[in-house]
């Protein structure tokens, strides 16, 4: 569980702990695996029986999976009107214990596609990763807080009593009280799987595709937290957002036939296959990771809303017999387990408290060198027990005996990768090499050296809204192209995380990526397939195609393509800027208000020579969009002297990169 921990806070801070990756890709590579061999290993062979990829027979699949759900469903309603007792929480303090346990998983919400649809996507594939994105936005809220997921399980946190720490913080991961090492699994499985989305893309399609359907936790969880007079709304959104007909989950299977599409039509049917079961596994993935604490079976004893494994409960049960007379025997023991010493654990009236019986064990656990788990010969508190031990004699021959079997219990299954490697048949590629010599233009994540681009030096923001960005002659293709393609990384980087997005200027930057992507204004309710169906979406991306038309150049087919020569240079320092968003916050969205300058001064421009009127139309609509929604992100940091000073500077060094292109 220390493992995942760790992870969730380093992925929600990657930019401070870049080192990190090779650790991140490695374990991706072993939930895979992992989630490979466990549907190898069973009856059960879930998407692994359509062997060979066919669209009827997945359709039917997942039918017949929604099907399943919905007859489980009228079975527990049966039940309940029967008299049955709910089948989830045994009384509300054990809803609210659910619901707390519930929080690393449900605050990052979306994170399965948090970096999805980036400018170095290749072109061929954005129409794909778009819908996808699409998918994103409204976990997001479309740019609306109160509609926000993870903004939503907040308040749902602060009303039953239980707030908590930033996400991303560290005092978020020291909480001892969440402590369900599914949870913190199941978490970091979303912060990872979307993490490095040109190498992983059908895998987070796949992903994405169980990910979307109902559960029957959250049906079951939307009846009995009404029936215990608790907020059922955030599972309640989820069952009707999913739905299979316009919703996440026709949407997630519309993503995932239009890619094997592509796949078929570029590459042939033995890369469709080999991207088929690419696919599977992160279907399988998703499938095979618990991502709630639990819930209480009928007839298991249940206290505080916690239950052990035999091994627990068998230690629990020793310790609790030694909690008598724990200030006898172990006075003199100044061993400290999560801060408190075994005396301070084992005070009787506190041990009485199942809670603090859970908090004791999954500490002991992580206790080393005391406990290495699936090691007791190994562990210092065997043989502390052992001859010559300052705890000899306080423990029968059958509770160490007891106390060996829990330690070996807590051994971790190292999954194999090589089963990811040899179900998919992709060539395996080791981390080192994958991160080594990778390129901002084509790779993601990167983090390159930062530019010098003097972005935080004195500026004067008077009158900077009032601005203009002047595109009077020709420009300079090479560096217009490559600046125009580049130009959203800006603010892709400000919302990839879901926490940080809950909030009112991040949910302004959300806009106005909707906006830059083409997608239609917001509404009061989600678009779902009816924002896929659109034949009259025009983006950012789009109109530079049509710019590349227009002016007789070849259509880039990738930024790698578009950024070419040394008159790039700008741009790609404003990508490695890009990569690390919470630092450069300000600065960014300074660049974005220039960035709207230009699109507002080439909507206005006379000249037909880079876009037809129709596209000048567009394009001012966006600006007006981009303009509406950063107004939200200047009012929020004016009144800070430094922050203005950021965004002057950045608004400045992107004006004279554009004036310099067209001079």
């Amino acid at each position: 569980m220390q493992v995942h921990k760790s992870l969730y806070h380093q992925l929600q801070n990657i930019e401070n702990h870049p080192a990190v990756l090779p650790q991140a890709r490695d374990h991706l590579i072993a939930l895979l695996a992992e989630a490979v061999e466990h549907t190898q290993n069973t009856t059960n062979q879930s998407i692994f029986a359509i062997q060979e990829y066919d669209t009827d027979a997945l359709v039917r699949f997942l039918s017949e999976k929604d099907h399943k759900i919905t007859l489980q469903w009228e079975e527990y309603l049966s039940r309940r009107k029967a008299g049955k007792p709910r089948e989830m929480f045994k009384n509300q303090e054990h809803a609210k214990w659910w619901l707390r346990q519930s929080a690393p998983v449900k605050y990052v919400d979306g994170a399965w596609l948090g970096h999805i649809h980036k400018v170095s996507t290749p072109f061929a594939l954005r129409s794909i990763t778009k819908n996808m994105w699409q998918i994103l936005s409204e976990e997001l809220g479309d740019g609306d807080l109160v509609k926000n997921h993870v903004h939503i399980y907040r308040k749902l946190m602060a009303e039953i009593g239980h707030p908590l720490p930033a996400a991303d913080s560290r005092e978020f991961v020291d909480d001892i009280e969440m402590d369900a090492p599914q949870v913190w699994k199941a978490a970091v499985a979303q912060l990872l799987i979307s993490l490095f989305p040109h190498e992983f893309l059908p895998e987070i399609l796949g992903f994405n595709m169980h990910f979307e359907m109902l559960t029957w936790d959250t049906m079951r969880a939307i009846t009995e937290l009404k029936e215990l007079g608790l907020n059922h709304y955030y599972f309640l959104l989820h069952v009707s957002i999913d739905n299979a007909d316009s919703g996440h989950t026709a949407m997630a299977m519309q993503s995932v036939t239009e890619y094997l599409k592509h796949i078929q039509a570029t590459e042939g049917s033995s890369a469709t296959q080999e991207t088929w079961r690419r696919i599977q596994t992160g279907y399988l993935l998703s499938e095979t990771l618990p991502s709630s604490p639990g819930c209480v079976a009928s007839g298991t004893d249940f206290a505080e809303g916690i239950s052990f494994s035999k091994y627990e409960a068998d230690i629990t049960r020793i310790f609790q017999a030694k909690a008598l007379v724990a200030h006898r025997l172990h006075c003199s023991s100044k061993v400290k387990i999560r801060g408190r010493t075994l005396v301070e654990w084992l005070e009787p009236s506190a041990f009485e408290s199942r809670k603090r019986q859970n908090e004791f064990i999954n500490a002991l656990a992580e206790s080393k060198p005391w406990i290495y788990k699936g090691d007791p010969d190994r562990s210092r508190l065997i043989k502390a027990m052992a001859w010559d031990g300052k705890m000899f004699g306080s423990f029968t021959q059958l509770e160490v005996e007891a106390l060996r079997r829990w330690i070996e219990s807590l051994a971790v299954h190292q999954p194999d990768p090589k089963h990811y490697w040899a179900f998919t048949g992709r060539t395996e590629l080791s981390s080192e090499s994958v991160f080594n010599g990778q390129d901002i233009r084509a790779d993601y994540p990167v983090f390159p050296a930062l530019p010098k681009l003097d972005l935080l030096g004195p500026a004067n923001p008077t009158g900077i809204l009032d601005a203009l960005v002047f595109v009077d002659g020709a420009p300079r293709l090479s560096r217009f192209i490559g600046l125009w393609f580049a130009q959203s990384c800006v603010l892709e980087g400000l919302i990839t995380i879901p926490f940080r997005t809950a909030n009112p200027t991040s949910s302004a930057i959300i806009r106005v990526l909707r906006a830059q992507y083409g997608f239609a204004p917001e509404g009061s309710g989600v678009a779902g397939m009816d924002e896929i169906r659109r034949i009259d979406s025009v983006d950012l991306h789009s109109i530079g195609m049509e710019v590349a038309t227009m002016t007789g150049i070849a259509q880039p087919k990738d930024l790698h393509d578009a950024l070419q020569g040394e008159e790039s240079g700008f741009a790609v320092s404003m990508l490695a800027l890009s990569m690390r968003p919470i630092a450069h916050r300000d600065a960014l969205l300074g660049m974005a208000w220039a960035f709207m300058r230009l699109h507002e001064a080439l909507a206005a421009s006379p000249s037909p020579r880079l876009l037809t009127l129709k596209t000048k139309s567009v394009l001012r609509d966006i600006a007006h969009r981009e303009a509406s929604a950063l107004q939200v992100c200047w009012d929020e940091l004016k009144s800070d002297q430094v922050r203005r000073a950021c965004f002057s500077n950045g608004f400045d060094r992107v004006r004279r990169e554009v004036e310099a292109v067209f001079s």
